[in-house]
């Protein structure tokens, strides 16, 4: 293989990589939304919902992180920014296998709480380390490599603002009537909706361009040998 096929082989891996787990992305948040808003549909539809949301989400971290095709890794898989992702993909199928080994009740209430606090704490860890390693990895270039960081700044801020203010309130959360705490994690829902479904887009678009970009590069064509 000449280098030049090699060099195209890569990107037809990272373009195929960008598109899928864009998709899955998008597939994600539209049925996460549709779980909830939808109270008219049955256990089982609601069920099947809510984990094709979820799995989509966590099929797309693991397509980013190994790529479809050795050179797809939007992370070079580098094994920090891999196991970050695949940490992260792992967490509901791990979660659920624990309630079903370990049934939430009376007795188990305090490890869930506790369980809950390191959970949402091991999630940021892995979040914050995906985000570096997707911007110092290089794969995505210029300033789209940072989106997954200001995603991830959109969703985290209103959230940690609302429980600042609950706490400073020195009230429940279930029986506050503060509007500015709802309005806050009401900002949090919003952007947790919004930031796969614009990193989504973002990855096919960034696709397109670079097949676009590749497609109009003047190819050199050498004379005959005489």
């Amino acid at each position: 293989m000449t280098d030049a096929e090699a060099a195209a082989a890569r990107e037809d891996a990272l373009r195929r990589t960008l598109v899928v787990g864009g998709a899955l992305l998008i597939a994600s948040a539209v049925l996460g939304f549709a779980g909830p808003s939808m109270l008219s549909m049955t256990m089982v539809l609601n069920t099947v919902v809510f984990w094709g949301g979820t799995l989509a989400f966590s099929a797309a971290l693991v397509v980013y992180a190994v790529g479809l095709g050795r050179a797809g890794s939007i992370v070079a898989r580098r094994p920090l920014g891999v196991g970050a992702m695949v940490l992260l993909a792992a967490r509901p199928l791990v979660e659920r296998t624990l309630t079903l080994l370990y049934p939430v009740s009376e007795e188990s209430s305090e490890f869930y709480l506790t369980w809950g606090w390191i959970a949402v704490a091991v999630r940021l860890a892995a979040a914050i380390v995906i985000v570096v390693q997707i911007a110092r990895a290089g794969v995505i270039r210029g300033r789209l490599r940072w989106a997954p960081l200001w995603a991830l700044v959109a969703v985290v801020a209103p959230q940690v603002v609302a429980q600042l203010l609950v706490v400073a309130s020195g009230t429940d959360l279930g029986r506050t009537e503060d509007d500015g705490i709802w309005l806050f994690f009401g900002l949090g829902q919003l952007a947790a909706f919004a930031a796969p479904v614009v990193l989504g887009i973002l990855s096919i678009v960034h696709a397109q361009r670079r097949a676009a970009h590749t497609s109009a590069e003047p190819v050199q064509v050498y004379p005959p040998e005489t």
